[in-house]
C-alpha cells in the first residue's frame, strides 16, 4: 500500500511540475511568438537600408606640412565595402595640395543600388567641409587611380557612392576612409562630426530609384574600358537631369535644366555613333548643368522654407 502511495504521490508531482514547466515556457514564449508574428513592415524604396554607422573610428584629418616631401596616408575599407584598401601620396605645393591615389578591390558601386554609378574621392577638412576631389573609376581588375589637387593641405579622406560625379555633398554610402600611417608626416587633428553626409536616399527623394535611366541599366561583362567609362557616364547624365526635375529645377532653373537636355542630346548622338570620347565630354557638360540646375533649385526651396 505504501508503494502505491509512494508511486501516486511521485506522479501527481511530476504533473505538478510539467504543468508549471509548460505554463512557463509559454509565458516566456508568447512575446517572440507575438514579434515573429507582426507584420513587416512594407516595403519602399525610398527607405534607406543602409543603418549602420559607416565610420568606425573618429575621422582623423592630417596637417601635411609644406616643405616636408611627399608623405603616404592609407585608406581602408568601411563595413559597406571591408575588402577595399588604398594608398594616398600627398606633398604640399606652392597654394594647393598634390594627391596620387591607388586604390583596389572596388567593386561596382551599383551593388549599393541602381542610383549609384560611380564613386567619389572627397576632402574633409576638421570644420567638417567636405570638398569634392573627382571621381575614382574602377577598371576591369577593380583598381582606380586618381590625380588630383586639393586646396586645402589639413584634411581626412572619403570615398563614397553616388549617382553621378559632380554632387556637392557626399552620401552616408562611404566604402572608404583614409587611415594615418605609422610613417606619415604630418600633425593629426580631430574631425569635427559635422561634415553634410546627406542620408541615403536623398537623391530619390522626389523620385524612386525603380524610376531612374540606370534602373535599366545591364551588364556589359565584354566591353572595352572605354565604352564602359561611355555608357556609366551617359546613365549619369540621364539620372542627373530625371533628379533635378524631380527636385523642380524646370520651374526655377529652366535655361540651365535646358543645357543639361541640350549636352545628353549630343551625347546620345555620339554615342549612337560610337565616338565615345566626344559623348563622354558631352555627357559630363550635361550632368554638371543639370547638377547646378538642382543646386539652384535647392537654394530656391531652401528661401522659401526660411520665408514661411
Amino acid at each position: 500500500m505504501w508503494q502505491d502511495w509512494e508511486s501516486g504521490s511521485r506522479a501527481t508531482i511530476m504533473k505538478q511540475i510539467s504543468s508549471r514547466l509548460i505554463a512557463s515556457l509559454l509565458v516566456w514564449l508568447a512575446p517572440c511568438a507575438l514579434a515573429q508574428a507582426a507584420p513587416a513592415p512594407p516595403q519602399n524604396d525610398r527607405v534607406p537600408i543602409f543603418r549602420v554607422t559607416v565610420v568606425q573610428r573618429a575621422l582623423e584629418a592630417v596637417n601635411f606640412q609644406r616643405h616636408a616631401g611627399p608623405t603616404e596616408i592609407d585608406l581602408k575599407g568601411t563595413v559597406l565595402l571591408p575588402k577595399v584598401e588604398g594608398r594616398a601620396t600627398v606633398e604640399v605645393k606652392n597654394g594647393y595640395t598634390k594627391i596620387d591615389l591607388n586604390l583596389k578591390k572596388l567593386d561596382a558601386p551599383t551593388i549599393f543600388g541602381t542610383e549609384f554609378l560611380t564613386y567619389v574621392l572627397w576632402a574633409i577638412t576638421p570644420d567638417g567641409k567636405a570638398v569634392n576631389l573627382g571621381e575614382a573609376i574602377a577598371n576591369g581588375s577593380s583598381k582606380a587611380s586618381m590625380h588630383i589637387t586639393s586646396p586645402y593641405s589639413t584634411f581626412a579622406l572619403l570615398v563614397t557612392a553616388e549617382p553621378y560625379f559632380s554632387v556637392p555633398y557626399p552620401s552616408d554610402v562611404i566604402v572608404a576612409e583614409s587611415a594615418v600611417r605609422p610613417d606619415t608626416v604630418g600633425r593629426v587633428e580631430q574631425v569635427e562630426a559635422k561634415a553634410e553626409l546627406l542620408p541615403r536616399g536623398q537623391y530619390t527623394m522626389n523620385i524612386r530609384a525603380s524610376q531612374l535611366a540606370s534602373a535599366n541599366m545591364q551588364n556589359q561583362p565584354s566591353v572595352s574600358m572605354e565604352q564602359y567609362e561611355a555608357t556609366t557616364t551617359l546613365y549619369q547624365a540621364r539620372n542627373a537631369i530625371q533628379i533635378a526635375r524631380a527636385d523642380g529645377a524646370g520651374q526655377v532653373a529652366a535655361g540651365t535644366l535646358a543645357k543639361a537636355r541640350s549636352y545628353l542630346d549630343q551625347a546620345e548622338a555620339a554615342y549612337a555613333r560610337k565616338n565615345y570620347k566626344s559623348m563622354i565630354d558631352s555627357a559630363r557638360q550635361a550632368v554638371e548643368a543639370a547638377s547646378d540646375a538642382r543646386v539652384i533649385a535647392m537654394r530656391q526651396k531652401k528661401t522659401v522654407g526660411t520665408q514661411q
